[in-house]
Parts: C-alpha cells; structure tokens; sequence
C-alpha cells in the first residue's frame, strides 16, 4: 500500500491518544505518546490529525499552541477533569511518571468521530485506554482495518493498578493487535500486560493475523517480526551524549507509520526499521519527547 497524502489519497494520518504536559526537571514539556507520534509524522513530512483528551486549562492551551506550531491539527475530546499533567523521574537511563486524576482517569471519547475514522488514510493508536471496551469498540468497527492500523500500547504500570485492568488490557491489546498492520511494543509492555517476553507476544499476535511486530529494545536496538521471519537494525553510535529517552519510541512508531504511508514497507521492513532507528537516535540527543530529524552524517 502507499499512501500519497498530497494526492489521490489526500487526508492526514489519524494519531489516536494521549496529549499531555510533562514536568520534567523544574521544565514543563508538552508531550504524551500519540502527540509525540503525530508532530513526529508531520516533522517527517506527512500530515496529521491528532485525537485526544484536552481540557480547557493552562496545560490544554500549551498542548494546543503546540500543536499548531507544528502543524498537526487537533480534535481535542473532551476533557472533564482537565487535561492530562505527568510528573516525570528520571531514574537511570529511564523516565518514570506520575500522572494527575485527569491522566490516571483517561478516555479520548470517540462519539461522533465515526466519518474521521473512517476516511483517514492510516489510524495511529498510542497509548490509549484499552481496558475499556467502550474505547476500543470504534476502532474495532474499522472497515479494512488490517490495512490502515497501526499500534503502540504504551502499557504503564500506573494506569493499571484497578483491580482486572490489566487482564482487560491485555484482552482489548489482543483484539486490536490481530486486526493491526503494525504493532509496536517493548519487552517491559508485554512483561507488563501478559507476563511473557515480546518474541513469545510476536508469534501469538503474528498467528492472529497481525502484519508485523515491532519490538523495541533500547540501546539494543529492534527488530521488526513478520510472518515471513526477522528483520533487526541496531541503533546508530553518534557524536552527540544521550540526553533522555522521551520519545524515542513514539519516533520509531512516527517513522515506521511515514515507510507505510510511501510505500517503503513494500519492498521489506529492513530499511524502514533501520530510518526508524536513525531517527530515534537522534531524538535521544535532544531533552525532551519532539522528534529530530538524523543529520546527513548521522542517518
């Protein structure tokens, strides 16, 4: 498939999700996984539409300046307890969050959103509440959906402590993953969600009929699984130190969604993978969740 969003296919890429406001070493940082995967998208050249739960609030209007500095349009859900703050820990290499109410009780409310779901070229899912089933219901009513989904569970630990949220997680992740062209995922979402490594997920999701799995795995890179077999990319050594690691995941997802709407997937995930791991790369060089675009040099 190849999707050309200025031409016979003209409509922006839709990034289902979360939007939020980090706070980050005394910095307040607009961020959120899916606002991270659809500026990233039209960093890299392709429109979007972002869906998410913004309230009207001082974080709400940061998120929606935000937005419109980078060109990605936002349909903004609503939002009755505000919108979504993270208070972010750096421990080690890795960020851990803590979230208000407004986060720990997310919902991006799909009602009347059924034409815009409908007409988007691809529908990007990034952390979204999946153990509600009134949530993923709409995305499961996709026609052609093997086609045009793409999805990054973003499993936390902090969304799911309620008691069955995490059985019902995993039940709706299934669901969803069988009808996807693309999952992305880490060992630590499918340790979380399932209880079992990310090759072992890959081979039941692959079974289920989801297109290919890519699994992320940090400083070692990722691989991308197929029914076909494996394809793996290491991540590029650069010049620049590390800076955080917010992000580097959405980048991959925002990269590998770009090789599906050209056609670059075609022909293989070989290439695509090793872009994506370019790219999240060079994200990591820079504080904060925005995608950066590998130097000549570096790519």
């Amino acid at each position: 498939m190849s999707l050309d969003p200025g031409g016979a296919d003209a409509g922006r890429v839709l990034v289902v999700g979360d939007a939020l406001v980090d706070e980050v070493d005394g910095s307040t940082i607009v961020g959120g996984a899916a606002l991270n995967v659809a500026v990233g998208l039209a960093r890299l050249g392709v429109p979007s539409r972002l869906v998410a739960m913004v309230g009207d609030d001082g974080a709400g209007r940061l998120v929606r300046e935000h937005c419109q500095a980078h060109g990605v349009e936002l349909v903004a859900t609503p939002a009755p307890l505000g919108t979504a703050i993270a208070r972010a820990e750096r421990v080690g290499g890795t960020m851990h969050y803590a979230f208000n109410e407004a986060g720990m009780r997310r919902f991006v409310d799909l009602t009347g959103l059924e034409r815009e779901l409908r007409g988007a070229p691809l529908v990007v899912v990034s952390c979204l509440a999946l153990e509600h089933e009134a949530q993923i219901a709409p995305l499961l009513a996709l026609p052609r959906s093997r086609e045009r989904l793409l999805i990054d569970p973003n499993a936390r630990p902090g969304y799911l402590k309620a008691p069955g949220a995490r059985e019902r997680f995993a039940a709706g992740l299934d669901a969803l993953a069988a009808r996807a062209l693309v999952v992305k995922v880490s060992d630590e979402d499918t340790e979380l969600v399932f209880g079992e490594d990310a090759g072992e997920t890959a081979s039941r999701w692959l079974s289920a009929g989801t297109g290919a799995v890519a699994i992320t795995r940090g400083p070692e890179g990722a691989r991308i699984a197929t029914a076909s077999g494996w394809v793996d990319a290491l991540v590029p050594q650069l010049a620049a130190p590390l800076a955080d690691t917010i992000g580097a995941g959405d980048s991959v997802l925002a990269a590998l969604t770009a090789s599906v709407v050209s056609g670059d997937h075609a022909g293989g995930w070989a290439g695509p993978l090793e872009r994506a791991m370019a790219v999240a790369a060079a994200t990591t060089r820079v504080a904060g969740g925005l995608l950066q675009l590998p130097q000549q040099r570096d790519a």
